[in-house]
């Protein structure tokens, strides 16, 4: 039997309201960096998803990732972005990562209204 891993990106964010790393008032905050299925050594599969899950969102969030084992000193990429920074999204959204990412983590720019439920990543 397989066991998958949820690992959160993002906390309940609504604009204007401080939480996690979000201050309630800048339009970009980055979320804490969480383990990726390379991380374990899931090598063979190396694939992860993510599920975003969004109201009245405005704002761009960057999926991004690194290879390296330590998160201070990692080189970070960006491997998907949803959202752009204009239009008005509600919706529940699974983006399949493919890669033998170590760390992943959320970035979000441009966010000016709605909620941001939660940013999901599951291996």
């Amino acid at each position: 039997m397989t066991t998958l891993t949820n690992e959160p990106l993002l906390p309940l964010t609504v604009y204007g309201t401080p939480s996690g790393n979000y201050n309630g008032s800048s339009p970009d905050f980055i979320g804490n960096a969480v383990i990726a299925s390379s991380y374990y050594g899931h090598r063979g599969t190396g694939l992860q998803t993510v599920v975003l899950q969004v109201t009245n969102f405005v704002g761009v969030i960057n999926l991004r990732a690194t290879l390296n084992d330590w998160t201070e000193q990692a080189m970070w990429f960006d491997v998907d972005t949803y959202g752009n920074g204009a239009n008005t999204t509600t919706a529940t959204t699974a983006i399949n990562l493919p890669g033998n990412f170590v760390w992943i983590r959320a970035e979000v720019t441009e966010f000016t209204s709605g909620t941001i439920n939660s940013a999901t990543v599951i291996f």
